[in-house]
């Protein structure tokens, strides 16, 4: 089977997260399985390392040349597409859309507009759809709600990642039965130990900035994010633990290079690009204070207590899931309730409680998840 993967990436981490389980999960069902994505993503470098093959596809924006483009590619002879490792959109059996969040008003139409010709092109081929769990809505405005009401009857199997997501898919979809609830599924990845990793890990609190914070959020939350960095670094250190600014995203360097330069030599960056080294690292650490989704993901799914500020839903949704609503921090303006929240990841009294509720948590997300791919193995097949 050849399946084309989608909505993944190598700048964020949790969407190359993603890539990685998805290129797990369909080896461990049949080795001779190919997974495959376009050329413009990424480096054939970076393709490579993962073990994707190049998907040769010409966006159409110039019908003409887009059309006849494609075409030239598919005349590729089959043994110097096998040697180099190209795939041509004919060979493709099935497409897995791995998006984490890109189907809302708050993304506007492109992304969405977009999938629906892929969906369409692909139900002309008889090629399967499938989206993996994400987050999806809101969709009030009507333009975008229409387009993915369509891509809903075009597919054949639908996650979303949380309850509020799944009440936005019920009112778009005419065909209830194929939507499903679905947990993040780079859980079940196991995180690679750093060998750099700081010899007081065990002391270490990650601070996991977004500059999505920044460009998401009302102007008072905007305004207030650098301050609450500044301020959650301040409170951990005033806790005895040693802060360690973890970048998740390469365009979240800027930010976080402006939060170092504020404490100089007291607090040390790092800038991992193998996001399994990355998960490992968050892994071995005493807590984390994030605003990435999939860093908060690799913080629960392995126990460690986490506090969460986010410009979503999903971040909410996120930590009802793992049992601990109280580690979400919604108020990041107010000095006293950071503190307070620090207390809860960080006091002995509550700690071993917390991780408990975590690590139970946990156990049941995993399972969910096997559960998913199983659902979405019964489809493909």
């Amino acid at each position: 089977m050849i399946t084309e993967i989608r909505g993944v990436q190598f700048e964020n981490k949790g969407a190359e997260l993603m890539l990685y389980a998805v290129v797990q999960q369909l080896k461990e069902w049949d080795e001779n399985n190919i997974v495959a994505m376009r050329v413009k993503i990424g480096s054939y470098s970076q393709r490579s390392q993962v073990g994707v093959h190049q998907l040769l596809w010409s966006d159409k924006k110039i019908p003409i040349l887009g059309s006849s483009a494609n075409l030239a590619l598919n005349l590729i002879p089959k043994n110097t597409k096998d040697r180099l490792g190209l795939i041509t959109y004919p060979q493709i059996n099935a497409v897995l859309d791995a998006s984490g969040f890109n189907y809302s008003d708050q993304w506007g139409l492109e992304k969405t507009a977009a999938m629906l010709e892929l969906a369409e092109r692909c139900k002309k081929a008889g090629k399967k759809v499938v989206l993996l769990p994400q987050a999806f809505g809101p969709f009030k405005n009507r333009e975008i709600r229409d387009k993915f009401s369509k891509i809903l009857s075009l597919s054949d199997l639908v996650f979303a990642r949380d309850d509020i997501s799944y009440k936005y898919l019920i009112d778009l979809a005419e065909d209830n039965s194929k939507i499903k609830l679905g947990p993040d599924f780079t859980n079940l990845l196991t995180g690679i130990t750093p060998k750099y990793i700081p010899e007081n890990i065990q002391n270490t609190i990650c601070i996991i900035p977004n500059v999505r914070m920044t460009d998401k959020t009302s102007k008072d939350v905007s305004n207030s994010y650098f301050h609450f960095l500044e301020s959650s670094i301040k409170g951990v250190q005033s806790k005895g633990f040693e802060p360690l600014i973890v970048v998740h995203e390469n365009c979240d360097i800027g930010l976080a290079e402006a939060l170092k330069d504020k404490f100089g030599n007291s607090v040390e960056l790092i800038i991992e690009e193998n996001p399994l080294r990355l998960k490992g690292l968050i892994g071995k650490s005493y807590a984390v204070i994030g605003s990435r989704f999939h860093g908060l993901i690799n913080s629960l799914s392995q126990g460690v207590p986490c506090i969460a500020t986010g410009w979503s839903h999903k971040y909410r949704m996120l930590m009802k899931d793992y049992n601990c609503p109280e580690c979400l921090l919604e108020d990041i303006g107010s000095e006293e309730k950071i503190l307070q929240k620090i207390d809860i990841i960080t006091s002995l009294e509550n700690r071993d409680s917390l991780r408990n509720k975590i690590q139970e948590a946990s156990i049941i997300q995993k399972k969910a998840a096997v559960s998913m791919w199983d659902e979405v193995r019964k489809v493909l097949y």
